[in-house]
């Protein structure tokens, strides 16, 4: 029975309101809040916590970085390829040097002599191939042979020699020339054996005013302008003169009649006076035809990768060009 009682004691205890004693420390404390500093007891938390919903899973730990595969390595060239002879034949000459042993002197020579057999075989196919190609043949340009270059020879000096008469009812040869030049006086001398060869008229320009010591023209002009408008400061200087207002420069100081004769077709080539066709037939060479920059317009990447297809491509090339006379 006491227990009883003692139970239902402590509850009816705990069902109170909690005040505070009359006369305690905290009554005293707080009676200056009236009747208002009375607190309801908190309600009491329920018995099950609202559950939480689960935590978000963690996030995947970070894939460990893949390791970098090893570096590729470059190829290598093959062995006895000429790349691998060029990278190690100075070396084993080296090793050979440094120390000459009966193997490492050999050594070095077999390397050397797989590179003098590739030469060998390269060249071989190099007559091969030429022999059968014009294009590539420089026999049918300018032939070794001296009894074939003097019949090309005479044959070019022939053409010369028509063209430049031909021309002499064309242009003319201005000579610019000082009196106290010595030079002048022996150029005098070649441009009168121009004259007597080829007719084309050679028209003096003195820049002082003043004939050759020695009379060498007995009519001559004297300069009014025309070598500073050609930028001629110095003489003896030519000038091919090409109707009705064109010049071309030919040459300062003394020239042959032999280079005379050839500066004064690639001057009247540059104006248009004659034909590259034309020009090319004064030449001791065949004119098969030059390559240059400008066909390198039509190869592709993929031509360049076909050997038989780029080999066409220049053969056609200088097929047409030669045709054209360019």
């Amino acid at each position: 029975m006491l227990s009883l009682s003692t139970v239902a004691a402590e509850k009816k205890k705990d069902e109170e309101p909690s005040l505070p004693a009359a006369g305690s420390e905290t009554f005293y404390k707080g009676k200056a809040e009236g009747w208002f500093w009375y607190k309801d007891p908190k309600e009491e938390e329920e018995e099950e916590e609202k559950k939480l919903p689960p935590p978000p899973p963690p996030p995947p730990a970070p894939a460990k970085d893949e390791e970098p595969e090893a570096a590729s390595q470059p190829e290598q060239p093959a062995i006895f390829s000429v790349k691998w002879l060029r990278d190690n034949l100075d070396t084993y000459r080296d090793i050979a040097i440094d120390s000459p042993t009966e193997e490492n002197v050999s050594r070095y020579y077999y390397m050397q002599r797989m590179m003098m057999d590739k030469a060998s075989k390269f060249s071989e196919m190099s007559s091969k191939v030429i022999m059968k190609d014009p294009f590539l043949d420089e026999d049918s340009r300018r032939p070794v042979a001296t009894y074939a270059a003097n019949a090309m020879n005479k044959m070019a000096a022939d053409s010369r020699d028509k063209v430049l008469k031909d021309l002499s009812q064309k242009v003319g040869l201005f000579y610019f020339f000082k009196s106290d030049c010595a030079l002048c006086v022996e150029q005098a001398g070649v441009l009168q054996s121009l004259n007597h060869a080829t007719g084309i008229s050679v028209i003096p320009v003195s820049m002082d005013g003043e004939n050759l010591p020695n009379g060498g023209f007995a009519e001559y002009r004297v300069d009014s302008g025309q070598a500073e408008k050609l930028g001629i400061f110095q003489a003896p200087a030519l000038a091919l003169a090409i109707p009705p207002n064109k010049s071309e420069i030919v040459g300062y100081g003394a020239i042959t009649l032999d280079v005379l004769y050839n500066r004064i077709l690639i001057a009247a080539k540059d104006a248009n006076v004659i034909d590259q066709k034309t020009f090319a037939s004064t030449q001791p060479v065949n004119d098969t035809g030059l390559l240059s920059m400008e066909d390198a317009e039509g190869i592709s990447e993929e031509m360049l990768k076909d050997p038989d297809a780029l080999i066409e491509y220049m053969r056609t090339q200088l097929a047409k060009k030669n045709m054209e006379g360019k």
